[in-house]
Order: C-alpha cells, then sequence, then structure tokens
C-alpha cells in the first residue's frame, strides 16, 4: 500500500525561505547606507552653500553697505574689493540708480522707482548685487545674490525719507559723542535704519547646491 506522506524537498524549500529573508535584510541594510550617504552629501552641500551665505553677509554688510552710506564707494573701493577678496562685484541695478536710492534711503513704501521683482523675497529676481565667493577647492566657488527687501527709518515715520539721524547719527563708541558736551550742547540719539536684506548663496558649478538667509541689518 503506497504512503500518503512524503517530506521529500522539504529541507530545499527551508533553505529557499531562510534564502529569501537573508536577501531581504541584506537589501534593507544596503538601501539604508546608501540613503545615508546621499543625506550625509546632501547637508554637507548645504552646510558649504550656507558658509559661503554666511561671509557674503559679512561682505556685504560690513564692507559694500557702509561704504554706499558713507559715499565711499566708487570704482576705486570696488577695484580693492576685487583685488582683495577676488570679489568681482556687479550691480544688477546700478548702485546710484533710483530703485537703490530709495531702498538706502527711504522707508518701504517710498520705493515708487522700484518694480514688483525688485521687491519679491526671492534674491535671484531682480537682485541689487551679485558677486562670487572662491571655494578653496573649486576656483569657481559660489554665486551670490543680495537684495532689500524693506527698510524702516530709525524715525519709525512710513513714507517718509530717512533723515541723516537715521543713517548717519552719532556713535556712542566716538570720544566726544556723548548725550552732552562739554559746553553743554545737546547730540540727538542715533536713530539707526533697519534693513532686511535677503542673501542666497549657490554653488556655481551646481544651482542645486543653495542656502538663502535673512538678515535684520541695523545701520
Amino acid at each position: 500500500m503506497a504512503s500518503l506522506h512524503n517530506n521529500k524537498g522539504i529541507a530545499l524549500i527551508t533553505a529557499l525561505l531562510f534564502t529569501l529573508i537573508s536577501l531581504g535584510m541584506i537589501m534593507a541594510l544596503l538601501s539604508i547606507v546608501v540613503q545615508g550617504t546621499r543625506v550625509s552629501a546632501a547637508n554637507k552641500a548645504y552646510k558649504s552653500a550656507n558658509e559661503a551665505g554666511y561671509g557674503a553677509i559679512d561682505v556685504v554688510s560690513r564692507d559694500i553697505l557702509p561704504a554706499i552710506f558713507n559715499g565711499t564707494f566708487d570704482l576705486a573701493y570696488k577695484q580693492n574689493l576685487t583685488d582683495a577678496i577676488g570679489l568681482d562685484l556687479a550691480f544688477p541695478q546700478d548702485a546710484l540708480d533710483a530703485c537703490f536710492k530709495e531702498k538706502v534711503g527711504s522707508s518701504t513704501t517710498s520705493w515708487a522707482s522700484c518694480t514688483a521683482q525688485s521687491k519679491t523675497s526671492l534674491p535671484k529676481e531682480s537682485p541689487d548685487m551679485t558677486f562670487n565667493l572662491k571655494a578653496t577647492n573649486s576656483s569657481v566657488g559660489f554665486k551670490v545674490y543680495a537684495k532689500i527687501i524693506d527698510t524702516r527709518c530709525g524715525s519709525d515715520m512710513a513714507g517718509q525719507p530717512c533723515s541723516n539721524s537715521d543713517t548717519t547719527g552719532v556713535d556712542y563708541l566716538e570720544a566726544g559723542s556723548g548725550v552732552t558736551s562739554a559746553t553743554g550742547s545737546v547730540t540727538p540719539q542715533h536713530l539707526p535704519a533697519y534693513y532686511r536684506i535677503e542673501v542666497q548663496s549657490e554653488r556655481a558649478v551646481n544651482p542645486n547646491e543653495k542656502s538663502q538667509l535673512s538678515v535684520l541689518y541695523a545701520y
């Protein structure tokens, strides 16, 4: 009489199941490693672009804008920046045009000469200035776009031009610049003007590696 039970092949099936489970675990592990590598590379690219953005903020806030405000920005000053740090500065909107003058000298509501694009929060749309920052691992470096998108006069008079006391007031760190002098005359307190500046830095050879920063600048 023939037997109805046959265990032949069960070992092969078990081995195949274990092999399938092992392959699944290996594929999951490889996927995690690859994803981690991608995230690490993206984070490194972002940090590089972000550091370039902070460097750009230093250049704009400490070199370019103060020179424009005090009237010392000219071709010679621009050339000195280029020679010192290879800035290659450009003003798509000329530093002396009507829109830029309104941006640095009056409240946002008074920007009658500026287009809608020059007021948006996107730095690449009609930027006030662009320049390159060289990188240690790349001769091309990072392209930087900077744009003033909001101005508030220190006197807080919306729609009115910023006065001299707003933009070039007394610096209390200077000798003899206290509220009262030795002769008893009164020096008005400095009321700084406030500017919101949007800065975007991106790798010149790969614009997808980018970072955008928003800066509140008081002068």
